[in-house]
């Protein structure tokens, strides 16, 4: 991976908590923390029915707004863009327009979500994991690109869809890897993030690892996957092109 995807992705500082995605209020959609802070606030969507909660730096907010502000689903809703990876659900009470939408790396199709560079969706804390994922701005963390991503990924199976019954899910997405040397287990980001399994790993803001483990490695290494909650890099403010 190249300096630039490296720098993507080692930016901030990730605290995984298992958590069900559906009841995302009062959380952030991308690392699950409730807290915000004054130069990194959690914002809500203004979307109609929306119930996506980001930190400004885990979503790649350029400026905070002072009026209403939508997600990326949400703003391609309210402009009225079609193309043929969308299906519009028609408009709601307010006039503004749904789409139906689903993150390209996984089977889930809410939660906070950014455009690909085709014009489809994958979810920000996907990109993170995947590590083939890059953004094609570091600042905006928009587009995702995924043309670096390998075959293989898209044909593994997701075990926890798997040993949940859910076959038509475990063949969706791309799944990465556990973490322990040997292990062949795969798995879907959402399905590891909803169970508490991802991780960091490394020392300093520029060798931070983005990985995550089987239920069955995490539990036998005692690995701590969580991190305190102020130890978060704002991705704007952080990254450094001249070092």
């Amino acid at each position: 991976m190249n300096a630039i995807a490296n720098l993507n992705k080692m930016n901030i500082r990730q605290i995984m908590k298992g958590f069900a995605m559906k009841e995302m209020l009062g959380g952030c959609c991308v690392c699950a923390d409730e807290n915000g802070w004054t130069d990194n606030p959690l914002i809500y969507c203004d979307g109609p029915g929306c119930e996506v909660a980001v930190h400004q730096g885990c979503y790649g907010i350029q400026e905070v707004p002072e009026g209403e502000w939508l997600c990326a689903k949400c703003h391609v809703a309210a402009n009225s863009y079609t193309n043929g990876e969308l299906r519009r659900n028609g408009p709601s009470s307010n006039g503004v327009g749904h789409i139906e939408a689903r993150c390209e790396l996984c089977p889930f199709g809410y939660g906070a979500l950014k455009r690909t560079e085709q014009k489809g969706w994958a979810h920000v804390i996907c990109a993170l994991y995947i590590p083939e994922v890059r953004f094609g701005d570091v600042h905006s963390m928009d587009p995702v690109i995924l043309s670096d991503v390998p075959m293989e990924r898209f044909e593994k199976l997701c075990y926890i869809c798997a040993n949940a019954g859910d076959s038509r899910a475990a063949q969706m997405g791309a799944c990465m890897s556990c973490n322990k040397s040997g292990c062949k287990r795969g798995f879907h980001v959402t399905c590891a993030q909803q169970r508490g399994l991802l991780c960091e790993e490394g020392g300093g803001s520029k060798n931070v690892k983005y990985c995550g483990y089987c239920e069955h490695h995490l539990r036998k290494a005692g690995i701590a996957c969580f991190g305190p909650p102020k130890d978060r890099f704002i991705l704007k403010f952080a990254i450094n092109f001249n070092s």
